[in-house]
């Protein structure tokens, strides 16, 4: 599954040459939009310029225009001073990516939990008071048995914490197809065919 892109990056180069100008003009800062504190600012500066197209905006809009100015400040520059409109085809469109990304929350909380476990005795009544025992002697604990539910009241969270992000890789097949086959040319194709078309004829 690929990557939600944003809506703007599929305006022309043009269009979008247009909205980075007024961005900028009106004070929107490039990089990353969530330090500091210029992501409101950036959020509603791009909302003002965007209602000129008939859109409104997302936070991976925001994040779109960050890296494109990001990643193009000279070229834009450059288009500025020139009015240079061949410069359009070295803008770079950025792309956004899928991410895994693991946590963990803390906090304090009442739980029950729910277990079962397999205990020999030679009589029913005596079961408990033998893991009772058995506890007390070391040679069975709670954990032992096997955990079938937990339930949590007044549960309150007080933390939490970002372990480690990683890019999500799309499957093997799904790679090759978008890489291999899209840098085949016409001519590679139809040599690709006939191979196929012999080898189907001898079967």
């Amino acid at each position: 599954m690929s990557a939600e892109q944003s809506q703007f990056s599929k305006l022309s180069k043009k269009q979008l040459v247009i909205i980075c100008k007024e961005l900028i003009d009106k004070g929107f800062e490039s990089g990353n939009p969530y330090s500091g504190y210029v992501y409101n600012d950036n959020q509603d500066t791009l909302t003002d310029v965007a209602k000129f197209f008939g859109m409104s905006v997302v936070d991976l809009d925001v994040e779109f225009f960050s890296k494109f100015l990001e990643m193009n400040d000279e070229t834009l520059s450059q288009i500025f001073e020139t009015k240079d409109k061949t410069l359009y085809d070295k803008l770079i469109i950025p792309q956004s990516k899928k991410f895994k990304i693991n946590y963990t929350t803390q906090g304090r909380a009442s739980y029950i939990e729910y277990y079962d476990d397999n205990w020999d005795s030679y009589d029913i009544d005596w079961v408990e008071d033998s893991l009772r025992q058995a506890r007390e002697n070391g040679n069975w604990d709670f954990w032992n048995g096997n955990l079938n539910d937990t339930e949590y009241e007044d549960h309150d969270m007080n933390d939490y914490y970002f372990d480690d992000v990683e890019e999500v890789k799309p499957k093997m097949n799904e790679s090759y197809k978008n890489n291999k086959l899209d840098q085949m040319d016409k001519k590679t194709l139809l040599k690709l065919r006939g191979l196929i078309d012999d080898r189907l004829r001898n079967l």
